[in-house]
């Protein structure tokens, strides 16, 4: 997907760049992955081929992190390789680029391996670790670390409850990573000198509103959610049944029903973050997770490991069928069904591109056209003289040119990047775009689009600009300065 796929290279190149998230382009999800692309784009250079390396250096660490988090918990090397290996599979392979969803889940998996790790060693330092990584998580998307951060604050205390004697030293560690963390907040504000009222108006408070709406929209329906993700359910109403043959046995003890509740409100948070995320589903690396956990309760409750079999084969099966269909097929880049092998190089559109295989959903019958139609974009744009900027779908161009767009946002995305007309925030993000306009004295602006629709016509009065086509995906919008909302 152009937009998805190529947002945070763009962001990454901007920040190498010197450009600031907030001030000097809207941003409605986290700044802590342009820095961290920015980073990998400094040491490696600026490619397609170090963009994969920055979301596989994840994975990596995910793989690892889960191999050292099985060992913990009591399983033998093999399985914990297994599991570990199986979540690998379906963490960042779905995707395959860096993403904000999977950067945020990514550190709370973290902040809930610390929690259940805490709880099983008696170890009260992995408190200090949570507050800090939970941050991270809100820095690269509001939600669901929000999710995260609101229930893992009820859970520890709920540890403190179940462990009356502990429960200062908890305390304490947990008030101690606090303070490290709002020390990472105040460091990260003041290195990269970004304004605190534009984060609050773009990241909080119209971001917020974006996740009210579709609350309100959504029909929920349980049922329906249960049998859509129905290999999930399948290993968290095991876990519901460990719990009641272990309280039946009356061998329940607060630190095996502490951690069974932990992962069971872990996989709920992630399946209500899905649910209202509107993306494909990129949640199942959840199921070598809470099958993980299973193995590691089995022997507590039954004799005979035919169910263990049964349970670990549904693992394998689900975890091929989801490798299968979103790791090879692309459904999550929406190109399940569509004839891959017809992809081509995308170095003969730059080097920075080499490796990359492109086919987009957009014109996937013929993605030399498309490429045809970017360098041609590319070709006119960088000839124009006159100020100007430049919105698109393709977050490429800018780093292949090495120029800088003068986009006023990070991506554009109408209602879900930006407020459009009716909604509360509209004003001020107009205000920040004519701003944009005004200081960079920008006389020009092109959108890459095959239809006539302007993201420009959605903020400006039709009376404030003239657009004509320049190229077969190209329209070069002319703005009028004397118009009243450009003065």
């Amino acid at each position: 997907m152009p937009m998805d796929n190529t947002v945070l290279f763009n962001g990454g190149y901007r920040v190498l760049k010197g450009y600031t998230p907030f001030s000097d382009y809207w941003l409605v999800t986290g700044p802590l992955l342009d820095y961290v692309n920015a980073f990998f784009f400094k040491i490696f250079g600026i490619s397609w081929k170090t963009f994969i390396i920055h979301s596989s250096t994840f994975n990596s660490i995910i793989a690892i992190a889960s191999y050292y988090f099985f060992k913990k918990m009591g399983l033998l090397n093999l399985f914990s390789f297994i599991y570990s290996l199986l979540i690998s599979i379906l963490f960042y392979p779905i995707v395959g680029t860096p993403f904000v969803d999977h950067h945020s889940i990514f550190f709370i998996i973290l902040a809930f391996y610390s929690l259940i790790l805490a709880i099983k060693t008696n170890n009260t330092n992995y408190y200090i670790f949570i507050p800090t990584v939970l941050c991270l998580s809100f820095f690269s998307k509001q939600t669901p670390a929000a999710y995260g951060i609101i229930s893992i604050s009820f859970l520890i205390i709920m540890v403190c409850f179940f462990h009356k004697n502990n429960r200062i030293e908890i305390l304490k560690k947990a008030i101690f990573g606090s303070i490290i963390a709002f020390s990472f907040i105040f460091l990260f504000f003041f290195i990269t000198k970004i304004n605190l009222n534009d984060f609050m108006q773009q990241y909080i408070f119209f971001a917020s509103t974006i996740g009210e709406s579709r609350i309100t929209n959504y029909d929920f329906n349980i049922f329906n959610e249960i049998i859509k993700y129905k290999f999930i359910f399948y290993f968290v109403f095991f876990l519901l049944f460990i719990i009641t043959k272990l309280k039946l046995k009356n061998s329940l003890t607060a630190d095996d029903f502490s951690i069974i509740i932990i992962c069971i409100i872990f996989t709920l948070i992630l399946v209500f973050h899905q649910i209202l995320s509107l993306n494909q589903n990129f949640i199942f690396f959840l199921i070598p997770f809470l099958c993980g956990i299973i193995h590691c309760y089995y022997k507590k409750i039954l004799k005979f490991n035919y169910l263990l079999i049964i349970t670990f084969l549904i693992c394998i099966f689900s975890t091929s069928k989801y490798h299968l269909r979103f790791n090879e097929e692309r459904k999550f880049n929406e190109l399940e069904g569509i004839n891959l092998s017809k992809a081509i190089n995308a170095k003969i559109l730059d080097k920075k591109l080499k490796g990359l295989k492109w086919i987009t959903y957009l014109n996937p019958n013929n993605p030399q056209k498309e490429l045809d139609n970017l360098s041609e974009v590319m070709k006119i744009f960088k000839k124009e003289s006159s100020k100007k900027m430049l919105i698109t779908e393709y977050q490429i161009i800018a780093p292949i040119l090495d120029i800088y767009d003068n986009s006023p946002n990070q991506w554009h995305h109408p209602s879900v990047s930006f407020p459009l007309k009716g909604n509360k925030y509209f004003n001020i993000y107009k205000d920040y775009f004519v701003d944009k306009i005004k200081k960079e004295k920008i006389n020009l602006i092109f959108e890459t689009r095959e239809d006539e629709g302007l993201i420009t016509g959605l903020i400006l009065n039709k009376k404030c600009y003239s657009k004509e086509r320049v190229g077969k995906m190209l329209i070069k919008v002319e703005l009028n300065l004397n118009c009243q909302e450009l003065k």
